[in-house]
């Protein structure tokens, strides 16, 4: 397995009103999902899965296995790296290195999200709109269905027993009891700008909510879930989670890992009036971008990286999107930022 070290590049910003201090680590290509392991941050890096050690305040950015076909997410249990890409999930022994993937099970449809309970690995399938599970331990790798009462699931985690499950498109979290004998989850909280992802820290539950830009949480502990704004104004915040008390951000759009302090400060962020952004977001028909100052080339991708539409736009132009599946695409324009939108 080639191992490429490259030099991470720091650069502080604030991204919050209430000024939250954050480190944003640039050397990262549309990672989507994370995972710590001895001190390690595991997260997907384009087609690789890459690694920084959190402990080292001058650490390199290590590629632990390249040449995969658009991982998605990521699960880490014992001494193996589980991979979901596209189709399928894999894995490796990440203790000795210089081994291969290889396939646990396939055929699955848009894997998005894994989490490990009780010798039973439980993945979302996206395209589905369910959730299975396998057992590790046997090489047959059977799926059992878990539940198929879901809308689009984009993470899942488990936590005291209850599984918890991000409904992108319905923009709501549930959650299932996997000691109970039912496979129909029931409503935690709804009303969120679809969330991407969640994690649990202290008895709240964070979640990325990614058209809102911003990050929210609920305490656990309430009958009533209340939902409190934690995070403002970041850009896309995808992925979540805790090393140290400090919370660690993917970001697909901005190509990022942000390591954010949480002490709240006092700092006014003045708004960029003349950043790219797309509109309506979410569309059904067309989708525009403001503040174009020439004819622009674009390319629209989903979120495995395919191109789907190739074309030169200005900011009257209106694109049409009414033939895509529902989901999240990407807007890839050279020499700027990646957008993002949502096809109802």
């Amino acid at each position: 397995m080639k191992k490429q070290l490259t030099q991470l590049c720091l650069l502080f910003v604030l991204v919050n009103t209430s000024a939250q201090n954050s480190i944003q680590l640039t050397e990262a290509n549309n990672p989507m999902g994370m995972k710590l392991y001895n001190n390690e941050l595991y997260f997907t890096n384009g087609n690789n899965i890459s690694k920084l050690n959190l402990t080292n305040e001058n650490g390199e950015l290590i590629d632990v296995v390249t040449a995969l076909n658009k991982p998605t997410a990521i699960e880490i249990i014992n001494d193996y790296l589980y991979i979901a890409s596209k189709d399928k999930i894999a894995k490796l022994n990440i203790s000795e290195p210089g081994t291969k993937p290889e396939d646990v099970i396939t055929e699955l449809e848009a894997p998005s999200s894994m989490c490990y309970y009780k010798e039973d690995l439980y993945i979302a399938e996206y395209d589905a709109n369910r959730i299975i599970k396998i057992n590790v331990t046997n090489e047959n790798q059977n799926k059992q269905i878990v539940t198929n009462n879901i809308n689009s699931p984009s993470d899942i985690l488990i936590y005291n027993d209850e599984l918890y499950i991000v409904e992108f498109f319905t923009n709501k979290v549930s959650k299932l009891n996997l000691e109970l004998d039912t496979t129909k989850p029931e409503t935690l909280i709804e009303g969120l700008n679809f969330p991407a992802n969640i994690c649990v820290h202290k008895n709240e539950l964070y979640i990325a909510e990614l058209l809102g830009n911003k990050i929210s949480k609920i305490n656990l502990a309430n009958d009533t879930s209340v939902i409190e704004e934690v995070i403002t104004d970041i850009d896309s915040p995808f992925d979540l989670l805790f090393f140290q008390e400090e919370l660690y951000v993917s970001s697909t759009d901005e190509n990022s890992i942000s390591k954010i302090d949480l002490t709240p400060k006092k700092e006014i962020i003045a708004e960029d009036k003349n950043k790219l952004a797309v509109y309506p977001n979410p569309s059904i028909d067309y989708i525009s971008i403001n503040n174009l100052t020439s004819d622009t080339f674009i390319r629209i991708s989903d979120m495995q990286g395919n191109i789907i539409r190739e074309q030169t736009v200005n900011s009257t132009t209106q694109i049409p999107v009414s033939r895509l599946k529902s989901g999240y695409y990407l807007i890839i324009i050279e020499g700027t930022d990646t957008l993002r939108f949502i096809k109802k």
